[in-house]
């Protein structure tokens, strides 16, 4: 490479890195000003990331217990596994229920409904503080 092909090449990755790096800032600063005044920010803003993630109070064994006793496996017309996704709020509370991978209505209504009963859990955290975050989790019918 000529030295004049290395110069403008070193300039336009300098450009392009200034360009892109004040992209960056300033989603960080967004997710940072969402964390100081949560008050400023609408509610419906939901982590995918979180430094602490969500647990169900007594862990997995005791989720998969609490699941087997209240699931109907009567409705269920076929065998396999819906995957759902649902948010834990920052009370621990859960909400917005959404089947990801279908079995068939009555086993998706079912999983719905069986999360929906489920008892709050420890939310998940960014930076020492609550937040809004995902949960995915397969329910099999057997």
């Amino acid at each position: 490479m000529t030295k004049s092909k290395c110069i403008v090449f070193g300039c336009l990755c300098l450009m392009a890195s200034f360009c892109f790096g004040k992209e960056l800032a300033r989603k960080n600063e967004t997710i940072a000003d969402t964390l100081k005044n949560p008050k400023d920010h609408p509610n419906d803003i939901i982590f995918i990331g979180v430094d602490k993630s969500p647990e169900y109070i007594g862990g997995l064994t005791e989720m998969y217990k609490f699941i087997s006793e209240n699931i109907n496996e009567a409705v269920a017309t076929k065998k396999g596994r819906v995957n759902l996704r649902f948010v834990i709020e920052k009370d621990g509370s859960i909400g917005d229920v959404e089947i990801l991978r279908s079995l068939c209505p009555a086993c998706d209504e079912e999983a719905k409904r069986v999360i929906k009963l489920m008892p709050k859990w420890k939310p998940g955290q960014i930076r020492y503080r609550n937040a809004r975050c995902y949960y995915h989790m397969p329910i099999v019918f057997k």
